[in-house]
Formats: C-alpha cells, sequence, structure tokens
C-alpha cells in the first residue's frame, strides 16, 4: 500500500507528469476467425485510470486476481484499437470453463522464438508489450483512452509447463480468484483500504490548533463525557491483566479478554454501561431495547460479536477453497525418446476430490490433454475425450465432474471471503493480525494442517515469534499429543524438496555475482533525487537477495546438502562455496593465520566485531573503499560467516594483491601510500589515530610456535625467510586500522577492507593491571570477600576479552566531553585576556592628560555604540574562533586501536618516539575506560532510580539498545546489578530508619526493584544462549541432529525453582489426565538412541548441572554472581517467564502457546529414551529458527529468521540520505511547532523510504507514522493521530511481532489519543495490552506497571464506576512503586473511591498513608498536603458519624434483640401455664368419671 501522501514535488509536477489512460481494458484470448461464439467485449476486463510509466507486469499480476483469467501463465499483451464503448461489460463471471482457452484458441509462437526466422525478424512488433517495460513506448504506437489489450496464448516449453502446474497448484490450494473487475479491487479482494482521512482537510485548523469547524475543545469533551462507556468485567479476576497465560498469549497482547471470543459469556459481559448501575436499573424494558442509548452500546461492543460469528465461517470457506486434488507429475515423467519426437513435454497424473481413480495428463507445447494411460499402463495418445485446453485448470474442469464442483465451490466460496474480509478488515492492519492469529481457536477447521499457524500468523509477521499459536482443530484430533495431525500429505511439497536449488535459480545460467552486483549498485550516479532513489533500491534489494541467499545455503549444509571445497580436512576447517557466498564457520582456524584473537569464542566474538564495523562502513559510503556483502548466522549453535567473494581470490595470488596489512602469520605487514590516504580518511573521521606499528608485529614466542605449526603441517606454506629478504629496511609502517585488517584490491581493481574487526581501542577495564588496564575490577574483587568462590575468575587473562573494545557511542561522548571542557577553558583564557587588556588600558589612561584621556573615552564609547548596533556581530564575537591549534587538539583526540594487544612486539628499542606516544595513548584510553567507570555507569544508575531521562527498558532487547547508546557494552550488566543492589541496600536502610522515626526526611524516588532483576534477566538469558550452544555443538553436534529433548528439558530447568524427587514425577504422572501422554509414549515416538555408541549419549544434564554451567558463564562474562535467579530465598522476586521469553529469542526456539508451570519443579529428562521433561517437553520445541546478523541491517543484533520466507529477513539499513535529513528536518519543524510544515515533511520521508524498500513494511516507516501522529495529536486531530498510529502499530507488530519493546510504547500513545478523542473502547483495550506487554517482558515488578493501572482506575472513576476504580486502584497499590509521590497518589485516589462506596474508615487510613508522605516529601505548606489535611478532616468525621450510626444502630438491635427475648419469655411462660391449666382441667374431669 502506498504511504499517506506523496512528496511535494511530486504534487508540484502532477499536472506536467506522464498522462493518465483511462478506458482502459484487457480482451479475452485470441480465437480462431469464424469460432467465436460469445461477444468477447462483453468479457472484456476494464483496468482502472493508469499511468504510461505502468509497469506491464503490474498488469499481469493484477489478471492473476481476476476470475477467469487467474490461471493464465503463458500468454503476452497485444495492443489493439479502442472498442465500441457502447457495449456494456460483463456484470456477472465467465463461465467456469473458459471458453476462451480450448481448441479453438489461437496458440501463438513467443516473439522471442519469432526473431530466429531471418523472415520474421524484420515483422513489426511495436503492438505488443514488452513484459520488462512499461506502457510509455506504446503511445507512439497508438495508446490511447478506450485501447484494448488482447491477450494471446503462447506455447509452452518443458520449463514453462513446471510453472504452470505451480501456478494451478496455488490456485487449489486455497488461492481461488475473487475479483470480476479490476476497477475496483478494494471491494472485490477483501483488501482493507487506507484511511481516507490520512491528513486533515484543513491545514489552518491544524495550525490554530481548533476543530475543522473551529469550534474549541472543550464542547467535544462535554460530548465525550456524556457517553463515557467502557468495558466491564464481573469477575474480580478478569480486571487484573494475567502474564502467565501464554496460552492466549495473542488475546492479551492487543488487549483483548478473550473469554469475550471463547467462553460462554453472558450477554452483559461484552457491554458497555453509562454511568452507573442505579441509572440502568430505573430504565424501562423498552427503553433498554430501543433506545438510542442501547444503539451506542451495540455499537461499541459489535467487534468481539461480529468476530465470534465471522471468523468460523470465515474458517469453513477457507477449507472450502482448498481443493482435496493433488496434482503431480506422472511415474511415466519424463517422456521417452520416442515421444519427446513427438512433442510430449510433461506427463500429469491428478487425483481428483472424492474419486480414486487417477487422471493421466499429457503436456505439448499448445496445452493439456486427458491421455489413456492407467497406473499399470502407459499410452500417452489423447483418450476419446481428449478435454485439451491450453491451460491445465480448464482441462480438468472438462476431464471431472467432481473437480468441476469442488472448483465452483472454491469460486463461490473465495468471494464470499473477500466480502467478509472486507468487513473484518476495515478495522485496519492490526486488527487484520489479530484476527489471522486468533483463527485457529474458532471452528470451521475440519483439518488441523490447514489452520496451522505456517498458513496464518507466520506468513504476515516478518519476525517469528516465540509463541506459535495451536489450532482448536489441532488439539482436539485424535492422539493430538504428538502433534501428527498437523501434517498432510502434499505431493507438491515432496517435489518442491526433492527439486530444491538452495537459492541457486539454474534457468539464469550461472550463479549471481553478488559482489559485482553489490558494487555497481553502489557506484550508480547520485546526482538528483531520482537517481539516488533508484541507487539506493538497488542497493537494498541486492543485498536482501543476499541475506536471503545465505540463510538458505546455510540450512542446506545444515543438512548436509553442500559438499565442502575442502573435505579432507577437519570439519572446523572446512568452508563452503554456493551460489558465489562463501561460507565458513566462526571458529579458531589455526595459528598459521595472522590474528590476535586466539580460541573458539574469541573467534565468534571477532566474526560479530567485523560484521559490526563493516556496517558502520556501509553507512559512511566512502568511494574507492569497498566492502563485502557480509552476514552472520547463528543456527543450532553453530555460528556462520557468509560474505561475498572477493574478485579473483579464487583464482591464484596473480589474480588479486595485498596491499594493506598481512594475510599469513609470520610475515611482513604489507604497505600501499593510496590504499593508506583512502583509509587514512575514512578512519579520521571515526576518530582513530594513525600510528606507527612494527612491520613484523608479531613477538618471537608468537613466531616461534608458528614456525612449530607449520613444520608440523603436510601442507605446504609459503618460506617467511623469503618473504623478508624482500622487505624493504624500514622497521615500522604507519596504520591507522586494526592491526589484522587487510587492504586487497581485487581484480576488478577495487580496493576492498577485510578484517576490521574493531573501530576503537580495547577496553582497558577489561585488561590486567600488570599489562595496561586500569585495575577497577580487580579493586573491586578484592573489597567484596562476599562474592561466591570460583564463580567469578580471579583474572581477566581471557582470549575473549581481547576482543572487548570500547563503544563508539562512549568514545564519541568522551571526545564531547573533553571539547566542551577545551572550549570553556579557552573562553575562560580569553576573557581573562581581555579582562587584563582592560585593565592595562585603564592604568595607560590614567597616566595621561585629562583631555586626550577624555578624548579617548569618547572614541571608545563610539566604538561600543557601534557594536551594539550589531548584536549578531557580538553574537559572534563570543563565540570562539576555530584555528589550527584548535584543529590539531580535535586531531589529538583519535585513539590508537592497536594497543593492549598480545602476541604484538614492544616498540622499545625499535621507534622510541612512537614507544612514547604509545604509552600516551594507552593513558588515553585508560582515561576513557575510567571514564566510563566512574561516570557513565554511575550515570545510569542514577538515571534509572530518578526516573529522568528516556523511557526506561522494557525488556533485554530494550535493555541492549538504552546500554549502547550510552557507550556501555553488555559485558557491564553485572557491575551494573552490583551498583542496584548497592542502591537497595540503601533503600532498606533508610526504609528501616523511617520506620523507627528516626528520619524526618524521605527521598521522593527509590530503586525500582524491576531494574535488578532485568539485569540479572538479561546476564542469565545471554549466559543460557552459549550454555546451549555448547550443548547442541559437543560430541560432535548428536544434539543438534534431534535437539527437542535437550532445548526442553534445559528450558525446563531455568524456569524452575528445583527439580523433582522420583516420587514427586511419580504423583504428578498419576494425576495426568488419560489423554495426556506418559513416558512410554514419548519412548515409542521414535528410535531415538538407537545404534548410538557410548561417547555418542545426548548431553543432557540435570537442574543443578545446567545452573552450574549458566552461573559459571556469567562469572566469566560478567564477573557478577546471581542474587535473584537460582535463588530459593528470593523465589518471589525470580521473573521466569521474561527469562522463558528472552532465551527463547536468544537461541531461535519456538514453544507452542500454551501455559506452563513455571516456579515449579522440574524434570529434566535424559537417557537412552525421549522423555517427557516438565514443564516443557520436547512436543512443545515447535521448531528452532536461524538467527541472522546482517552488515547492512536497520539496527545491531541477531534478528530470527524462517528459511523460505524473504519478508522474514533483518530489515536493511536505507542508504538514502534525502530520507533521513527530510525526517529529522520534520522533527526540528515540529520542535519548533510548524506544524503544517512538520506534517509535510514527515509525509515526504514516509514516501521516500516507502519507495526505496517498496514496502511499507520498514522501520524507517514506522517513524514517519509515529511522528505524522504526534503532530496530528498536538494540533487536536485526535482522530487522524490515532489513525496514524494504529497503521504505525500495524506496521510495526508485522515487523517484529506483537511483543516487541517499541509496541509498548505505541500501544501507550494510542490510549492517550483515543481517550482524548472519546474512543474509551478502543484506548482501554491498549491499555490492558500495554500492561500485559511490560509484564511480560520485564515482569510484575516493572516500573511503569504502577502507573498504567493508576490510569485505568482514574478512567473509571471519571466514568462513575467505583467498584471497578477500586479493583485498579487496589491492583496499583499492591504493587511496589519506586515513585513514593505515586505511591500516596494512589492512597489518594483510592481514599476518594473507597468514600463513593462508604467505607470512610478505609478511606481514611489510605487518606493518612497519603498525607504522610506529603509532609515528609512536600512539606505542610504544600497544596497538596492542605487538601490532604482537609480530606483528613472531612473523612474523620464521616468515620466517626458512620462509626456512631453503626452504634446506635447496633444498640438498637441489642434492645430489639432483648425485648424479642423477654417477648418470647412471656409467651413460653403463657403456653407453659396454659399446657399446666390443660392438665389440671383433663386431671379433674378424670377423677369425676370415675366417680
Amino acid at each position: 500500500s502506498e504511504a499517506p501522501a506523496q512528496e511535494e514535488k511530486e504534487g508540484e509536477m502532477q499536472d506536467q507528469g506522464p498522462p493518465v489512460l483511462k478506458n482502459l481494458c484487457i480482451l479475452p484470448p485470441l480465437q480462431k476467425s469464424g469460432t467465436l461464439e460469445r461477444n468477447e467485449v462483453i468479457d472484456r476486463v476494464p483496468l482502472p485510470p493508469i499511468r504510461s510509466e505502468e509497469p506491464v507486469s503490474s498488469i499481469r499480476a493484477a489478471l492473476a486476481d481476476v476470475c477467469g483469467y487467474s490461471h493464465l501463465t503463458n500468454y503476452r499483451f497485444e495492443l489493439q484499437k479502442p472498442l465500441d464503448s457502447s457495449v456494456a461489460g460483463n456484470q456477472g463471471d465467465l463461465p467456469i470453463v473458459s471458453p476462451y482457452t480450448g481448441v479453438n484458441a489461437v496458440v501463438s509462437i513467443p516473439v522471442a522464438l519469432q526473431s530466429l526466422d531471418d523472415e520474421q525478424q524484420s515483422k513489426d512488433h511495436s503492438l505488443v508489450l514488452d513484459d520488462y517495460g512499461d506502457l510509455s513506448s506504446l503511445m507512439e504506437g497508438g495508446l490511447q483512452d478506450g485501447s484494448a489489450f488482447r491477450i494471446v496464448l503462447e506455447r509452452y516449453d518443458a520449463a514453462q509447463i513446471r510453472d504452470h502446474v505451480t501456478r494451478t497448484r496455488s490456485l487449489i490450494a486455497g488461492n481461488a480468484p475473487a475479483v470480476v473487475s479490476l476497477d475496483d479491487v478494494s471491494d472485490d479482494k477483501g483488501i482493507p483500504a487506507e484511511p481516507e482521512n490520512t491528513e486533515p482537510a484543513d491545514e489552518k485548523a491544524i495550525v490554530e490548533n481548533k476543530d475543522k469547524d473551529g469550534q474549541p475543545k472543550d464542547k467535544n469533551e462535554e460530548k465525550k463525557e456524556e457517553k463515557m462507556k467502557l468495558p466491564t468485567y464481573p469477575n474480580v479476576g478478569s480486571t487484573i491483566v494475567n502474564s502467565k497465560d501464554l496460552k492466549n498469549f495473542y488475546y492479551h497482547a492487543c488487549g483483548e479478554n478473550p473469554d469475550l471470543y471463547l467462553g460462554d459469556v453472558p450477554k452483559q459481559a461484552t457491554k458497555f454501561e453509562n454511568g452507573s448501575k442505579k441509572k440502568k436499573g430505573k430504565k424501562g424494558k423498552g427503553q433498554a431495547q430501543n433506545g438510542t442509548e442501547k444503539e451506542d452500546t451495540d455499537e461499541d461492543d459489535q467487534v468481539e460479536q461480529e468476530m465470534r460469528e465471522l471468523i468460523p465461517k470465515l474458517n469453513q470457506l477457507e477449507e472450502k477453497t482448498k481443493l482435496a486434488c493433488s496434482i503431480r507429475f506422472s511415474a511415466f515423467h519424463p517422456p521417452p525418446r520416442s515421444r519427446k519426437m513427438l512433442g510430449d513435454l510433461a506427463y500429469l497424473e491428478v487425483k481428483p476430490p472424492g474419486e480414486s481413480k487417477s487422471i493421466h495428463i499429457t503436456a505439448i507445447p499448445t496445452g493439456f490433454y486427458v491421455n489413456k494411460s492407467t497406473d499399470a499402463k502407459f499410452d500417452p495418445s489423447p483418450a476419446a475425450k481428449a478435454c485439451f485446453s491450453h491451460e491445465l485448470l480448464d482441462c480438468l474442469l472438462q476431464a471431472s465432474s467432481s473437480f468441476f464442483t469442488a472448483w465452483k465451490s472454491a469460486l463461490e466460496a473465495s468471494k464470499t471471503r473477500s466480502k467478509l474480509m472486507a468487513r473484518l478488515n476495515a478495522d485496519g492492519h492490526f486488527a487484520c493480525l489479530f484476527r489471522v492469529a486468533i483463527r485457529g481457536d474458532f471452528d470451521g477447521y475440519t483439518k488441523p494442517s490447514i489452520a496451522s499457524a505456517d498458513e496464518g500468523i507466520d506468513a504476515l509477521v516478518h519476525s517469528p515469534s516465540w509463541m506459535v499459536p495451536m489450532s482448536k482443530a489441532a488439539l482436539e484430533s485424535e492422539d493430538s499429543w504428538n502433534k501428527n495431525g498437523m501434517h498432510s500429505a502434499n505431493y507438491a511439497k515432496t517435489e518442491d524438496d526433492l527439486a530444491n536449488t538452495f537459492g541457486v535459480d539454474f534457468r539464469n545460467g550461472n550463479s549471481r555475482d553478488w559482489n559485482e552486483e553489490l558494487q555497481m549498485a553502489r557506484e550508480m550516479p547520485d546526482s538528483s533525487l531520482v537517481e539516488r532513489v533508484d541507487r539506493a533500491r538497488v542497493i537494498n534489494k541486492v543485498l536482501s537477495d543476499f541475506g536471503e541467499a545465505s540463510l538458505m545455503g546455510i540450512k542446506a549444509i545444515s543438512d548436509g546438502q553442500i559438499a565442502p571445497m575442502n573435505p579432507n580436512e577437519p570439519s572446523r576447517s572446512q568452508v563452503f562455496l554456493h551460489n558465489n557466498i562463501f561460507f565458513s564457520r566462526a571458529i579458531d582456524a589455526g595459528i598459521e593465520t595472522f590474528k590476535i584473537a586466539k580460541g573458539d569464542k574469541a573467534a565468534r566474538k571477532s566474526a560479530s566485531r567485523d560484521i559490526h564495523c563493516l556496517g558502520a562502513l556501509h553507512r559512511m559510503e566512502k568511494d574507492g573503499l569497498y566492502t563485502l556483502a557480509t552476514v552472520l548466522i547463528d543456527y543450532l549453535g553453530t555460528r556462520f560467516v557468509c560474505q561475498s567473494i572477493l574478485p579473483g581470490i579464487l583464482n591464484g595470488e596473480k589474480s588479486h594483491s595485498l596491499l594493506y596489512g598481512s594475510v599469513e602469520a609470520g610475515l611482513p605487514l604489507s604497505w600501499d601510500k593510496d590504499m593508506h590516504e583512502l583509509l587514512e580518511e575514512t578512519m579520521g573521521k571515526m576518530w582513530i589515530a594513525n600510528r606507527p606499528l612494527p612491520r613484523e608485529p608479531l613477538t618471537d614466542e608468537r613466531m616461534a610456535a608458528i614456525k612449530e605449526a607449520k613444520s608440523a603441517s603436510p601442507l605446504p606454506g609459503m618460506s617467511s625467510e623469503e618473504e623478508k629478504k624482500e622487505e624493504p629496511a624500514e622497521p615500522t609502517v604507519d596504520m591507522c586500522t586494526p592491526i589484522e585488517a587487510k587492504g586487497i584490491k581485487g581484480s576488478d581493481e577495487r580496493k576492498y577492507v577485510l578484517d576490521m574487526t574493531r573501530l576503537t581501542p580495547r577496553d582497558a577495564n577489561w585488561v590486567e593491571k600488570e599489562k595496561g588496564g586500569t585495575g577497577n575490577w580487580g579493586a573491586i574483587q578484592s573489597s567484596s570477600p562476599n562474592k561466591k568462590s570460583g564463580v567469578i575468575p580471579t583474572s581477566l587473562d581471557d582470549d575473549e576479552w581481547t576482543l572487548a573494545v570500547l563503544r563508539p557511542e562512549l568514545v564519541n561522548s568522551y571526545s564531547q566531553f573533553l571539547i566542551g571542557t577545551y572550549a570553556r577553558e579557552k573562553k575562560a583564557k580569553r576573557d581573562a585576556e581581555e579582562k587584563a587588556k582592560e585593565t592595562a588600558e585603564s592604568s595607560e589612561k590614567d597616566e595621561k592628560s585629562g583631555e586626550e584621556a577624555g578624548a579617548k573615552d569618547e572614541a571608545e564609547k563610539d566604538n561600543k555604540e557601534a557594536t551594539k548596533e550589531s548584536p549578531d556581530a557580538k553574537e559572534e564575537k563570543d563565540l570562539p574562533s576555530i584555528n589550527d591549534d584548535d584543529l590539531d587538539y580535535i586531531k589529538s583526540l583519535r585513539l590508537n586501536v592497536n594497543i593492549f594487544l598480545p602476541d604484538i612486539k614492544s616498540l622499545e628499542g625499535i621507534d622510541d618516539e612512537a614507544f612514547a606516544q604509545q604509552k600516551k595513548d594507552e593513558e588515553v584510553v585508560r582515561d576513557v575506560s575510567n571514564f566510563l567507570w566512574e561516570r557513565v555507569l554511575p550515570g545510569i544508575t542514577s538515571q534509572m532510580r530518578t526516573a529522568t531521562g528516556q523511557q526506561p527498558p522494557h525488556d533485554g532487547k530494550s535493555l541492549t539498545d538504552f546500554l549502547h547508546q550510552n557507550g556501555v557494552n553488555c559485558r557491564y550488566l553485572g557491575r551494573l546489578a552490583d551498583m542496584a543492589q548497592a542502591e537497595e541496600k540503601k533503600d532498606a536502610e533508610e526504609l528501616e530508619l523511617a520506620k523507627k522515626g528516626m528520619t524526618t526526611g524521605m527521598a521522593r524516588n527509590s530503586m525500582p526493584e524491576c531494574w535488578l532483576e532485568l539485569l540479572e534477566c538479561e546476564m542469565v538469558a545471554r549466559a543460557a544462549k552459549h550454555v546451549l550452544d555448547r550443548y547442541l555443538t559437543m560430541n560432535g553436534g548428536i544434539a543438534a541432529s534431534h535437539p527437542a529433548q535437550t532445548v526442553a528439558s534445559f528450558l525446563s530447568a531455568i524456569v524452575s525453582s528445583g527439580e523433582e524427587s522420583a516420587a514427586q514425577t511419580e504423583n504428578r504422572a498419576a494425576k495426568q489426565n488419560e489423554n495426556e501422554p506418559d513416558e512410554e509414549d514419548y519412548s515409542a515416538l521414535t528410535l531415538y538412541d538407537a545404534g548410538a555408541i557410548d561417547d555418542g549419549t545426548m548431553p543432557i544434564r540435570g537442574r543443578t548441572g545446567i545452573w552450574n554451567d549458566i552461573e559459571e558463564e556469567i562469572g566469566r562474562r560478567f564477573r557478577y554472581s546471581l542474587t535473584i535467579f537460582n535463588r530459593p530465598a528470593k523465589a518471589n522476586r525470580t521473573i521466569y517467564i521474561p527469562l522463558l521469553r528472552r532465551v527463547c529469542q536468544k537461541a531461535g526456539v519456538r514453544l507452542a502457546a500454551k501455559s506452563y508451570e513455571t516456579g515449579s519443579k522440574c524434570y529434566c529428562g535424559g537417557g537412552q529414551n525421549l522423555a517427557p521433561s516438565y514443564p516443557i517437553s520436547p512436543l512443545d520445541v515447535v521448531d528452532i529458527v536461524p538467527l541472522m546478523k546482517h552488515s547492512a541491517a536497520h539496527s545491531g543484533g541477531f534478528t530470527p529468521c524462517a528459511p523460505g520466507n524473504p519478508s522474514s529477513l533483518p530489515a536493511l539499513h536505507i542508504s538514502l540520505p534525502d530520507a533521513r535529513q527530510t525526517l529529522e528536518s520534520a522533527h526540528v519543524h515540529h520542535s519548533g511547532k510548524a506544524l503544517s510544515r512538520a506534517l509535510e515533511l514527515a509525509q515526504e520521508a514516509c514516501a521516500l523510504y516507502q519507495r526505496v524498500a517498496e514496502s511499507s513494511t520498514h522501520p524507517g516507516v514506522v517513524r514517519c507514522l509515529d511522528l505524522m501522529a504526534s503532530i496530528l495529536f498536538e494540533a487536536g486531530e485526535h482522530g487522524l493521530a490515532a489513525a496514524n498510529q494504529a497503521r504505525s502499530l500495524g506496521l510495526l507488530v508485522q515487523v517484529n511481532g506483537f511483543d516487541s519493546p517499541d509496541a509498548i510504547n505505541v500501544h501507550l500513545l494510542l490510549f492517550q489519543m483515543l481517550f482524548t478523542g472519546g474512543k474509551n473502547y478502543e484506548a482501554i483495550k491498549h491499555m490492558r495490552a500495554a500492561i500485559f506487554l511490560m509484564e511480560l517482558m520485564g515482569g510484575p515488578s516493572h516500573m511503569e506497571i504502577v502507573n498504567a493501572y493508576h490510569k485505568l482506575g482514574s478512567v473509571y472513576q471519571t466514568a462513575k464506576e467505583p467498584q471497578l476504580a477500586l479493583r485498579f486502584f487496589q491492583e496499583a497499590a499492591s504493587r511496589k512503586s519506586s515513585d513514593r509521590l505515586l505511591e500516596s497518589m494512589i492512597s489518594k485516589s483510592l481514599a476518594a473511591v473507597l468514600s463513593q462506596v462508604g467505607d470512610f474508615k478505609g478511606a481514611l487510613e489510605e487518606e493518612k498513608k497519603a498525607n504522610n508522605v506529603f509532609t515528609k516529601l512536600l512539606g505542610k505548606d504544600h497544596q497538596l498536603t492542605k487538601q490532604s489535611d482537609q480530606q483528613l478532616q472531612l473523612f474523620a468525621a464521616a468515620a466517626v458519624q458512620q462509626g456512631n450510626k453503626a452504634v446506635k444502630d447496633i444498640k438498637s438491635l441489642e434492645e430489639e434483640a432483648v425485648a424479642d427475648a423477654i417477648a418470647s419469655e412471656l409467651e413460653a411462660e403463657e403456653a407453659a401455664e396454659e399446657a399446666r391449666q390443660k392438665k389440671r382441667n383433663n386431671g379433674k374431669k378424670k377423677k369425676k368419671g370415675r366417680k
């Protein structure tokens, strides 16, 4: 879809642009003369108005969605004269079997083949549309309004037959067409149209911040207040968002209540209430049903009702569009030579739905016909009823009545489906994604395979989610626990898998030359905007295709489908070449290669650093300096490096030349003047200094080890002695790059830079003090004797820390800090000199005569008056001028990136001046490292405590981005956690003093608990990722071949509080349902370890072993000992769900969406058979996807990718400066309140990003939409602002998934915009979605959750719903907040609501809490404190009055009870007296009778 607006330049040139063609149409396929049975004019396909620059390929793509034409694949367009417009077009559909593709159809020879004939070559084909061009070339040939494009069918070849079969399979697999006409596609296809009002109708209203009608805002607010409608929650539990309910993950992530969709909820639960329940109860029956208020209620809550009704219908329709028909190449294919001579191209076997007998079809150049073959007999000649057609679909429709009936039903279902989707998609992009995500929870599907996530949400969301929805059909199928029902037979997939070329298109000839394509794209002209857009588009396309090809290559290598280039070498040394991409493992290749870092861990880190530096060079786009296309892919524990091939590198040493650095260890450094100057100019912009290095840089010890390794190796190598003789006498060379970097001149004469492992110096904090480090870690460890012994290493001597470098953001920050200090000192010095000069002039003036002094004073006065006349000149004078000394100082701030390196020869004795300079460079780097340690890290801790600055991190990803923006590496997570612990300890001590009354003051903010929890969670997740990778690769990678058991046991261990005993496991198994699998069922799933030798067992460990490995990795990597995770005493603070989510994201694991029993005891299965680990079983592990880090990615880090889905690749950096500059200019105008201009620039930037990315799903487009929403909201256009923000949310979810950190911020913004605009129902949904995501990512202690619940309570309080407001306020009060003032405001709000419900005693207690905090924080004279004092008096009086009344009521009840008791006694006595009297009377009668 197009961006909300086009560029301003395009709008100005619209009249001068390409002409718009109207009333065009497409005519049916050409027929033989005299055989036409229908009026083809009636069956024409009208086209919408299009420009002459419209590509022909887009017309073909649109025609592929039209009924009667969607199955055409092999045809061309020919231009015809305008038709008679008086003949009306066909408003219905063509017949099911097209009348234009049979035996009477003209099947022409392709134009390209006609050129082979000398006689045909001279023919004019100007009326034939070029499939690779546009319509502008036909303007001279007669193209005009009303022209027609005739379809002319063409002959097939064998490859085109395969393409046609693929298209037919796609149509019967659920893609039946639903469009009748192309002039109104959006209505027929059900595609959600873009909001019509994406920009305000009146710009003046924006600037003046008024409504379009010019009305002030308060009237709308009054209207909104009158119609305050909010969702009600009958159950107390439904008020609180449950982040542990992963089964309903997609509902909660969208702010929806799953009970309204899945449960049997009474109608009242889905309603909104207007005002209090008392008002509602006063209404009459008829009024409640027929009044206008009822209509408004239905209008608000019809979304859930409509989806409950329509989604099952959509599911049924989707299943109807999928025909149970298999089309495959016959067992008789390929044709024998005798039949090839007769023209046979292929043989197909089709099994129609509901039939047991197959139809055998022969494909020939002119089409398809039914032959006489059977399953046992080969006879490809035409059957009695051949059913010939140019199209396979029409042939089958004639040959099989069951296929005809099924296809007719599929067409009807497709059309009905498109209309229903149009209704549901009207709510926007985000609602569409939600509907697709939950579709499997509804009835309508009978086949679980159709309802799977692969067919649904996974096909729409680019980044594969760690939660995979499980459909209702799959869960209710027979033996649903083993998930076998989710897979169905599909011969098409079988053929595709067997014919898989793993990204190579053999039909295009040679493999793509990725490097040449990329470098040619970078060299494209960029003098105009159009040229720059085209250049950026081509670069983006090439790099995106390269990432996709690399992903498919890694999948093939992991499956053993590609042989290595050096199969005779060990696996760790093997490299692969496929599709012109060079694949290698990121492990230590041996001592012979020139490198500084040693070991596999260092090699893994070096690859990541290299791609980060290549990304920085890619963004700089320095002319004359080239880089290779590079990506890293982590898959099943192994990291692969994928690079395009440097020209000439495979053709011997003479085809390329080494200009800079060294390739082989032991050889001197090469140096080239031109290459050095090119690199120096580039590296200088990155604060990298040019420093001398020894020409032979390695130490004697390292050289001896290399010589020994070479002599032991059987492979021939170059003699380093011969190389030394050719080197000049200079012992040093000047280098401005890392010593490992290499500058190579390829066979294409371009200069490439490789192995750029760092652009900043090594971090001195991670260097031993004896080797020049700061010693900060040693001081910390010596002063903390309570550290867990054995976890934190005593030494920093680790190969991986050789790659521990400073962040570029830190270098920039430190440089700006020094430049600012230098500028202030310079200004102070200049001011002092001016003051001294004035003093000297004043003394000189006193020595002169009065007349001369007076004249001079007058001249100075005139001079001052002249200065006053030019304030700009005065301002320029105040600014320090930049001279050569200043430039030299700025240049002196460049850092040496080749210090603190192991095995590098010292310059002492070789170049003493350079050695002295190196010592100075080391001191500067120590200063930078201390700046990080002493200022940056405490600053971050203070920022988190005081809640100042930007939005706090929500999860590990946003935490990483936050630290990187501040110039901090993630290896400092442990140090930040230590500082957070110290702050928490300080808060606890202050709280104890406050309880004892030993302090009068109180700090407003305390250290948020979520900060330490988030830091430890990220450390555990990162360490767990490395430990799991080690488990998957040990024993030759045996676990990677069937990783479900290893991964499930590992995840079960990290989300549990302990390990089950054998008795506990038996008790749990005894309580399972009969339908749940037991250990025997799991063992019977597969022959798990059949034939395995003793050393080939699975590396399954128990919970204790797994956590020991994780803690050891945390101690080594972060120098920290856990205090929350894996600590029973802190179990209440352990955030299991965020940890599970983060580990799955870091490892690429995808789990079934179900609620897992986290925090309980676990069982880690293992041994010789598959075992049901708990709480996560092997069958809960749905998939493990590769993780990609692209050198040209828009943002850093690894991104999960789905092989075979090009849209799942990470979004790339847009190489178009115009887009970034336009967006930045829009921000500037927005800050300056020039809203109209800011909106125009944001729209222009959005259009530029979308043009280059060729899609709206790019982070740049999302940022533009966010800015547009902010501008419109500030201008008072709340509806338009919410519409743009909602579209931004939909695109963001499609790019990053439902639970990305940025989604939280957008949900909160949408809540504000929708609530301000009066759309309270949608606003509450987004707030609940934000709460769920915050707790899912950061745990229940997330610092923003308290504020979110308080906002919800305030909304319901405003709506006069005190009971619901009370629930939200109580939930907010039950959670600990780091802002004491916010806690007091919650208590105050809670007091107000309690007073509304009549609980004045509770209100008094809450108001006392608020008053106490107000007094300590704000003082007694503050307005809030005074108001609280008044409320206390009112609540106290009301509580006393309520208490007195209660006492009176009790006393009255007691008196009534006493009176009742006395009355009862009297009644009892009277009854007893009557009984006695009656007895006496009876006695007298008896005596009288005796007498």
